[in-house]
């Protein structure tokens, strides 16, 4: 049998454990406790931030319709500066706000950013232009098909965008009359320069084994049904969206990025808020490296800051567990990156 002294002794060194667990476990919860009410205080002061600058942005645009027409230009210029200043904002606050209020905020950012658009356009219409075949001196050596010129107000009836006319009136309807289009192209190199697509929407669909460089800073980006496609994209003013598209190649930087029905694709990103992909596999994931001259310009005409990349935080609506990684991306090993694009 054991001896009293040996049982009191484990009486006691039990209760001793019991005691420090006891303690751990009060501390922890205060911590808790703590970290909690800081987090609440955080959000607390986001919101109030947050809907409060946004509430300045929406009186100016409320306003500008009553302001000189030599004034709005800057108006708007200042409106999209005060909203990208909101995406960053947002951007480096996610670490202490809930899904919710992360959602609610990228929705009003969105519904600024669609009524700044239209009211521009609206108030300050571009002038249009007709389609201009300008003769293009290259090297000997370059080979690829240059589509700049005459592209930034391209109508839709012009012989460069291809496919029937009641399929192009039924994208003109959808993207706009100025919406610069590359469509049902094979075995090409493209081009469009800066100068065709600043502050415009680009389409590009129907692509098989093409090559297209985008210098600029694009308002929107579409890319519908590419098959075994490389696209490189200057910073995007807003989102990109990708559809139907298998065994590309992607590099771009932009506000948001929603990747759909898509296989097979690597993506070179750089994006400010967190990406989404819905019914996709097979996607790679890797850091923004594309580069080419004045860049920096156009990551800054397009409200970027290219210090914040969330290139590797995706929500895949198709995976909804947090404790496993989705199977349907994953980040491309460095060793397997793209080192040069020339």
């Amino acid at each position: 049998m054991d001896s009293p002294a040996l049982i009191e002794g484990s009486l006691s060194e039990r209760i001793t454990k019991r005691d420090r667990e006891r303690k751990s476990t009060i501390e922890r919860r205060k911590e808790e406790r703590q970290s909690l009410a800081v987090e609440s205080e955080q959000s607390s002061y986001f919101k109030d931030t947050f809907y409060s600058s946004s509430k300045k942005i929406k009186d100016t645009l409320d306003d500008a319709p009553n302001a000189p027409t030599s004034a709005l230009p800057g108006i708007f210029d200042k409106t999209n500066k005060d909203i990208q200043l909101l995406k960053n904002y947002l951007s480096q606050s996610k670490m202490f706000l809930k899904v919710y209020d992360i959602r609610k905020a990228q929705e009003n950012l969105q519904l600024l950013e669609s009524e700044a658009s239209d009211l521009e356009m609206k108030l300050l219409p571009k002038k249009k232009f007709g389609f201009k075949n300008r003769r293009v001196v290259k090297k000997a050596t370059d080979k690829s098909h240059d589509m700049t010129d005459g592209l930034k107000d391209l109508k839709i009836s012009e012989g460069i965008v291809n496919g029937s006319g009641k399929q192009n009136h039924k994208l003109s309807s959808k993207y706009g009359d100025s919406a610069c289009m590359l469509l049902g192209k094979v075995d090409e190199q493209l081009v469009l320069d800066a100068e065709n697509v600043n502050k415009n929407d680009v389409l590009i669909s129907d692509l098989i084994r093409c090559t297209v460089r985008i210098y600029g800073t694009p308002s929107t980006l579409h890319m519908v049904n590419l098959k075994q496609c490389t696209i490189l994209v200057g910073p995007v003013t807003s989102s990109v969206f990708v559809h139907d598209c298998s065994e590309c190649v992607f590099a771009f930087a932009c506000q948001q990025l929603r990747l759909h029905s898509s296989t097979d694709c690597t993506i070179y990103l750089h994006v400010t808020s967190r990406s989404i992909i819905e019914d996709c596999t097979r996607i790679r994931i890797a850091p923004y490296n594309w580069t080419y001259d004045d860049q920096a310009n156009h990551f800054n005409l397009a409200g970027l800051d290219p210090k914040i990349n969330n290139w590797n935080c995706v929500d895949d609506f198709n995976w909804l567990s947090n404790e496993k990684h989705s199977p349907n991306w994953s980040v491309l090993e460095p060793e397997s990156r793209v080192k040069s694009w020339d």
